[in-house]
């Protein structure tokens, strides 16, 4: 059978929330199959570098107000190495191994992904909410086989007002109005499979949406990337799937 070895689990969940997205994240995949394992790293598109380059006041400011939760929550300081895991997961006919980056672990040992949002005002807030934040949060979750979220909400000066606590299967519960998990996880193995269909050993590959209502998966230049002693551990995976 196949497997996809993924840089990080992130790049699954774009992915999978393709079709639900309401900013329109454009991204982009390299892909190179070692025997019968996907090998799969994410890209930078213009727009993510041109972000990352010259962020706004407003994305400085966010990102400032998630770290400053975080350690409060977790009772670290800026300093903190980050933490990353490694986990294997199965969603349809595909196995998985991937890193995902966590916010921490809490005393009992238990990995929990923490997210600020602004307070929920109106309805429409509400609804929002649950279509982008929660529908994120979900699938960020699910996919690396976290079981624990904690939101921070805050006011117009960054002050945290209300914190909620939410599992992943009320998360699902909660949005089930909203947009449905199997829908999107059908929609990732589509694609996944489609790609280790068409992917072949030794060339090397593009997948990229750019909001056109279409993925394309092309052939580019082959310039070697995987070190050898990755090559060696893949090989160890593939005959272990």
């Amino acid at each position: 059978s196949s497997g996809i070895n993924a840089e990080y689990g992130g790049l699954l969940k774009k992915i999978a929330i393709t079709k639900h997205d309401t900013y329109n994240n454009h991204w982009c995949v390299r892909l190179s199959k070692i025997k019968t394992t996907l090998i799969m790293d994410e890209i930078e598109t213009e727009e993510k570098k041109r972000m990352r380059l010259n962020p706004s006041h407003r994305d400085e400011l966010f990102q400032y107000y998630g770290h400053k939760f975080e350690e409060c929550v977790l009772e670290v300081d800026s300093n903190a190495p980050e933490v990353d895991i490694v986990v294997t997961s199965k969603l349809g006919r595909l196995r998985y191994l991937m890193a995902a980056e966590v916010d921490g672990l809490k005393a009992d040992g238990k990995i929990v992904e923490l997210k600020t949002h602004r307070l929920l005002q109106t309805e429409h807030h509400k609804k929002l909410f649950r279509q982008s934040k929660l529908l994120n949060t979900f699938l960020q979750c699910y996919i690396a086989g976290i079981e624990e979220t904690t939101f921070g909400f805050r006011d117009n000066r960054g002050f945290i007002q209300n914190i909620k606590y939410h599992n992943t299967a009320e998360i699902e519960s909660i949005c089930r109005n909203d947009w449905n998990k199997n829908d999107m996880i059908s929609f990732l193995n589509q694609i996944m499979e489609w790609a280790v269909s068409i992917v072949e050993t030794g060339k090397i590959y593009h997948m990229s949406y750019t909001g056109k209502d279409s993925i394309e998966l092309y052939e580019v230049e082959n310039i070697s990337y995987i070190p050898s002693w990755f090559r060696t551990h893949a090989k160890k995976i593939d005959d272990a799937w």
